[in-house]
């Protein structure tokens, strides 16, 4: 099976906002995360790539799009010793490891090649480890509105308050439409009472804001 800890949700200080206002996390997280939970036991190979000349840009300066498709492999746990050759005498054994591979495809265009290149390879990374569900809490809509919430919670004491109410309902798994109890928040949050200094810093302790 593969690890639960891949699909764990990233720090809200990791998403970030792109240029299409949409969230995001950047390549090191993904690649950190991998890190963190596979050691070395995952790879990432490039089988293709190709870069082309793009339409300049009305001033006339040149671009270029570059088109990456690769194979992320991860490799999950032994599966059982089996026996490798014919008769007693020729015949070992050996760990079989199972293994999983995800293919990705990214694409970049760029006015140096080489950052289309590396931009259009994170993004094959990316794409891969969205198949094995990294960072895929980010295609919902929902999960996104969470995450907006968790960014105002450090901004402002008018987003920490809300943060806090969206907060408590997951934890006690309360409908969105319920509204928790004061005294539900303060046990949630770990706190004996409201005090903005203390309830932003006890969920930051939790990693949640």
């Amino acid at each position: 099976m593969i690890p639960s800890d891949l699909t764990e949700k990233f720090h809200p200080s990791l998403v970030k906002k792109n240029q299409s206002n949409q969230d995001y996390v950047a390549i090191d997280g993904y690649i950190n995360r991998l890190n963190d939970v596979l050691g070395a036991m995952w790879s990432w190979s490039i089988n293709d790539w190709k870069i082309m000349d793009a339409p300049p840009t009305k001033s006339g300066k040149p671009q270029y799009t570059a088109v990456v498709q690769g194979t992320l492999l991860i490799i999950l746990n032994d599966v059982g010793v089996v026996s490798i050759g014919e008769g007693d005498d020729d015949a070992f054994l050996t760990t079989q490891r199972a293994s999983v591979a995800r293919d990705g495809i990214g694409a970049n265009t760029n006015f140096d090649p080489d950052t289309a290149v590396k931009s259009a390879q994170a993004e094959a990374l990316k794409k891969a480890c969205h198949q094995f569900g990294i960072a895929l809490y980010l295609w919902d809509s929902a999960e996104r509105d969470y995450v907006e919430l968790q960014r105002q919670a450090s901004k402002s004491d008018v987003g920490l308050k809300q943060f806090v109410v969206a907060y408590t309902q997951r934890v006690l798994e309360l409908d969105p439409g319920v509204m928790p109890e004061p005294e539900q928040m303060l046990d949630v949050i770990g706190v004996s009472k409201w005090d903005t200094a203390s309830v932003r810093e006890s969920l930051t302790k939790k990693g949640v804001i």
